[in-house]
């Protein structure tokens, strides 16, 4: 069976008509997308303003605080003292992170022998508390015969420190051309030299370092000098030392010389120390 589509009959057409309450019900649901739209557009635009504020301003003021007390710890009077003068400037204004990092800064820049200086902040109660630490001192020393400087644990050669040091056993001497770098290793036998000189027959008196060629001269209680060599085995070196003056002492008269340098391949040279 053919059907000739052209002669079909053409489809009646309906219009679809929409009910009052439906049409409400469709207006008020797209006026309040228009207005919550609106609303969050809003909160955006308010939000990239305060960003815009918020970058605006260094960082570090977003966090700052009226700064209302300060409480100071530190190894020295005059430190705690000068702590106080620059923060009593400061009191009733305000203090950010920022504030407290630059003012950390400045006192170690002031203050060299300082090895950390810590500001913390409390938001509580607007109270700043500053604690501030001197660097360990390893011994006074006389740098190039006649300089008096401090020397500390990390080898770093202050002109002041600040704080109780150790006792000093014996006179150091540093014999420099430079700032005094490389002395860590130094200042660690001085403190090992420090531990074991009770053991020694002889009590060590004098320590001189020369930096170049790097070496290291004892002197003891009975004039002995003793050419140090490496800084290490000291304890096994004091024993063997002990042995050399006891038995070298019924050989040879007066002033001994002795020679460690060579501790390491076993041997120890011993000779008279020549008079001057």
């Amino acid at each position: 069976m053919e059907y000739n589509i052209s002669a079909m009959a053409a489809a009646k057409k309906y219009r679809v008509k929409v009910r009052l309450k439906v049409r409400n019900r469709f207006l008020r649901t797209a006026g309040t997308a228009v207005c919550s739209a609106a609303a969050a557009a809003a909160l955006v635009y308010a939000g990239a303003g305060a960003a815009r504020l918020a970058f605006s301003r260094p960082l570090g003021r977003l966090f700052s605080f009226t700064l209302k007390s300060v409480s100071v710890q530190s190894p020295s009077e005059e430190i705690s003292a000068e702590v106080s003068r620059r923060m009593d400037r400061r009191l009733g204004g305000p203090f950010s992170s920022g504030d407290a990092r630059l003012f950390a800064a400045d006192l170690k820049q002031d203050y060299p022998a300082l090895s950390r200086v810590e500001v913390d902040r409390s938001f509580v109660t607007g109270r700043v508390r500053v604690r501030a630490e001197s660097e360990r001192m390893v011994a006074k020393v006389r740098v190039n015969g006649g300089d008096g400087r401090y020397l500390s644990e990390n080898g770093r050669l202050l002109k002041e420190y600040y704080g109780a040091g150790p006792a000093d056993t014996f006179e150091t001497d540093i014999y420099t051309s430079s700032s005094g770098a490389g002395l860590a290793a130094f200042a660690g036998f001085i403190k090992e030299l420090r531990d074991v000189s009770p053991e020694f027959s002889s009590r060590p008196v004098k320590l001189e370092y020369l930096e170049a060629p790097r070496s290291c001269r004892l002197t003891l209680e009975n004039s002995a000098e003793v050419l140090w060599g490496e800084f290490e085995f000291t304890r096994t070196k004091v024993t063997r030392l002990n042995e050399v003056l006891s038995d070298a002492a019924s050989k040879l008269r007066g002033p001994l010389k002795i020679d460690l340098r060579y501790f390491r391949d076993g041997k120890v040279f011993v000779s008279k120390l020549p008079h001057i």
